[in-house]
């Protein structure tokens, strides 16, 4: 069984694939330091999916946090016995890479893209709703670049201490109007429908720009929250661990 590490700027997801569905657990990303503490962490979770720790017999990372990158390589060899497999851009995944700087793709980003190109087509576009959310283009297989804006809830702390009276406040409802009668709806305004729309006319311009229409994909731990102002083709929460299977199978074949 593999088990794939999603380490993120505010979460990290553990994962395995059991019975054909894949099964996700979440823990901030800052409160480990040591490959003991995730472990000991760990172990309870996959224990209490009826998972024995010993069947984990290989592990796959994507990181975009390197200050951790150690951690997970030694968690990896002293409990599993394996040396773990770090997602990077690669020519061994069917996805080419024609941007400047192909080492600067984030890791969940090209996990991403692995993931689309396999699932849905050579031509999509990845919106991932994390820390920030990133817009992926893939045109006829090859990642044509994409954009970078600060994430919700990023956008709403951002906004708290900048502000001394704007409260921290619930965001899970997009609200009808676009005309606030209090504060808490302002903000829900200001930052659900801001993002979504953005995000929903940036799309047009890529499609215009490449003269095509293109599948749009949304995953992330954040995207439910603007999925009522997003249009979209799919959602699919899974789709980073997916590419990171994907990614996984093409690299022990060779």
């Amino acid at each position: 069984m593999t088990l794939y590490i999603d380490v993120g700027n505010t979460h990290t997801v553990f994962g395995v694939k059991l019975d054909g569905q894949y099964k996700r657990w979440r823990m901030s990303t800052g409160r480990y330091e040591t490959e003991d503490e995730v472990y000991s962490y760990l172990k309870t979770l996959l224990e209490s999916a009826g998972i024995e720790a010993s069947s984990i017999d290989s592990v796959v990372v994507s990181s975009v946090v390197p200050s951790l990158d150690y951690t997970f390589e030694r968690l990896a060899q002293k409990f599993f016995g394996v040396k773990a497999l770090f997602v990077v851009a690669d020519g061994m995944c069917g996805v080419k890479w024609p941007v400047e700087n192909p080492k600067e793709i984030g890791a969940d980003r090209v996990a991403n893209m692995v993931g689309a190109y396999h699932e849905y087509g050579k031509d999509v576009i990845v919106l991932d709703f994390g820390t920030a959310v990133t817009i992926d283009v893939l045109s006829d297989g090859m990642f044509l670049g994409g954009s970078i804006s600060p994430g919700v809830y990023t956008m709403m702390y951002s906004l708290f201490k900048s502000a001394a009276k704007l409260p921290l406040i619930n965001l899970e409802k997009v609200p009808e109007s676009s005309i606030g009668k209090n504060t808490e709806d302002n903000i829900r305004i200001g930052i659900l429908k801001l993002l979504g729309y953005g995000l929903n006319a940036i799309v047009k311009d890529v499609e215009e720009e490449l003269k095509k229409d293109m599948k749009v994909v949304v995953t992330g731990g954040q995207a439910k929250l603007v999925l009522p102002v997003l249009e979209y083709d799919l959602y699919d929460p899974d789709l980073t661990i997916k590419g990171m299977e994907w990614y996984r199978k093409l690299h022990e074949k060779v």
